[in-house]
């Protein structure tokens, strides 16, 4: 419509319909359908100029995202740095001071995967296996699934059980589990010891401590030897490795874990306002009060 502004301006009269055209001979405005055509084929023009420009400015976008990370690539290659984790790109690459999404090498380095990297808490370095910030992402998932990994890393995922078992083999690592509440508040527990085996011994978690926090110890020594998680190996809705002749993971609403006869920690339930027991117990009973989870590794 601008365009049609512009030709009704410079006729020097505004006419009150886009049908009617200003006439020097008539002196009043009389509908024109040439002057019409004309406009309307200039409108078309400007349109397809306009798509033209947002195709470039895709480009563009693309372009950058293509230089980024071939400036990262440049800068492994420059340093013979292997950045596996958030660490590596904490103390190794310029610029990765703020928490965020980036690009991680876990496998090497022609195989890249956006994660997200908590870089403030405690140190930073931190690499997010587990993130939920929403009920966007279903966690009943399949053992293929929960293998590969899935979800979207800008709000909730998970990262893949074969790129933990990669990120913690051979290595001391620490587990960070973070959970934070409908009023705001945020409750954390770290184990100092985490690492995760292959798919051939079924993804076996291994925790040791000391575990400290505020959110109280509900993997490794809860009390309870049939809620204790550490030795347990993974279990989804179809393979199910828990201790019980029940299917845990149903009762946990379908979600991986590793339940051993049960739990008392699950942070992979079906989000509220579904129900979901036992996350965290105690102190949360139900998922219901949940807004947000957190599980991120470290090594040491």
């Amino acid at each position: 419509m601008a365009m049609v502004w512009v030709v009704f301006l410079m006729s020097g009269v505004l006419c009150t319909s886009a049908q009617y055209i200003y006439s020097k001979e008539n002196d009043r405005c009389a509908r024109n359908g040439e002057t019409m055509m004309k406009i309307r084929e200039i409108l078309f023009q400007q349109m397809k100029i306009q798509k033209s420009v947002d195709s470039l400015l895709q480009m563009v976008k693309r372009l950058e995202e293509d230089v980024t990370k071939t400036h990262e690539d440049v800068q492994i290659v420059k340093k013979g740095l292997d950045l596996s984790d958030c660490q590596d790109l904490y103390m190794y690459i310029t610029g990765h001071k703020q928490s965020g999404v980036y690009t991680i090498y876990p496998f090497d380095n022609a195989t890249r995967i956006k994660v997200f990297c908590d870089m403030e808490t405690e140190g930073g370095g931190w690499t997010a296996i587990q993130r939920r910030l929403s009920g966007s992402i279903g966690f009943k998932r399949t053992w293929a699934e929960y293998n590969k990994g899935f979800g979207n890393v800008s709000d909730s995922y998970w990262i893949g059980n074969d790129v933990i078992h990669t990120l913690t083999k051979g290595r001391n690592s620490s587990l960070y589990v973070s959970i934070t509440l409908k009023n705001g508040t945020t409750l954390y527990e770290r184990y100092h010891l985490f690492s995760v085996s292959g798919e051939s011994d079924n993804y076996r978690l291994y925790l040791g401590g000391p575990a400290t926090g505020t959110l109280g110890d509900k993997m490794l020594d809860t009390g309870d030897s049939d809620t204790n998680l550490s030795g347990m190996p993974f279990s989804t809705s179809d393979r199910d490795h828990t201790r019980d002749r029940y299917n845990c993971t149903y009762w946990g609403g379908g979600g991986g874990w590793w339940y051993n006869r049960c739990h008392r920690a699950n942070l992979n339930g079906p989000w509220s306002p579904a129900y979901w027991e036992f996350p965290w117990t105690p102190p949360l009973l139900y998922g219901s009060d949940i807004t947000e989870t957190v599980m991120m590794i470290k090594p040491h």
